[in-house]
């Protein structure tokens, strides 16, 4: 079972990598900087390597004949608290409100630069009903091209933000792969430590080395069947 899940996990296995037995050298404040930083250090790392520990949904309806939506009042961050997405997986509208099934389908958008919303407008003039609809995030705001003439039912799947730590008891990671990969937090706070006193530990900087190898070797898939095939080959003597 994993020890490091935390905030107050990792602070201690920080330390104790350092041998830093009080905190003398390290402020109270300062270890819940390296910590919060840390935190967020290893979380981009797993998303870049795979966004499924953190994938969300949710549900809005976009208002007809609207240039944009504020996002932010559906999408939270890791503590459930209205916040914009870190990033988008996947967008697109259903027929009904009901959830995605084989007689209700999502139809996806796709993404676009904010300059092209009035050209992709113009393109399709008086056919949106039938138009494949555009977006792009700017601050808070999801802007769609073509604007539609009715009410999209909509689904997003995004990744929350973390949100910020505020005592010992939280989890790491917003409380997803902190099994798996929460002492890479507390090895990440010994390497941000270790800077501090100038990489007087050598150590320290090959265990977040390996725990970083790790994280983009490891966590890549959570899937190990892999589909059946057959593969021929000719025999040695053909």
């Amino acid at each position: 079972m994993a020890k490091v899940k935390t905030r107050g996990d990792a602070i201690a296995f920080a330390k104790n990598l350092l041998d830093e037995r009080g905190n003398t050298f390290f402020s109270t404040t300062l270890q819940q900087t390296f910590v919060d930083e840390a935190n967020r250090i290893v979380f981009e790392e797993l998303v870049n390597t795979n966004y499924e520990f953190f994938l969300n949904t949710a549900s809005f309806t976009y208002t007809a004949d609207a240039e944009r939506f504020d996002i932010q009042s559906t999408t939270v961050d890791s503590a459930s608290a209205a916040a914009t997405p870190y990033k988008i997986i996947d967008l697109g509208h259903t027929a009904s409100s009901d959830a995605v099934s084989a007689n209700n389908q999502l139809l996806q958008w796709r993404p676009m630069r904010f300059k092209e919303r009035f050209a992709i407008q113009r393109q399709f003039g008086d056919y949106k009903a039938s138009a494949t609809y555009h977006w792009c995030l700017v601050g808070k705001y999801l802007y769609v091209a073509p604007m539609p003439s009715e009410a999209l039912n909509c689904k997003i799947y995004y990744i929350a933000p973390l949100a910020d730590m505020t005592n010992d008891n939280d989890e790491l990671l917003g409380g997803y792969a902190h099994q798996s990969f929460g002492d890479a937090v507390g090895y990440c706070m010994a390497h941000l430590m270790n800077a501090k006193q100038h990489k007087e530990n050598p150590m320290v900087e090959q265990l977040w080395a390996s725990a970083l190898e790790r994280i983009r070797n490891c966590a890549t898939s959570r899937v190990t069947e892999e589909g059946g095939h057959v593969r021929v080959t000719r025999h040695p003597w053909d």
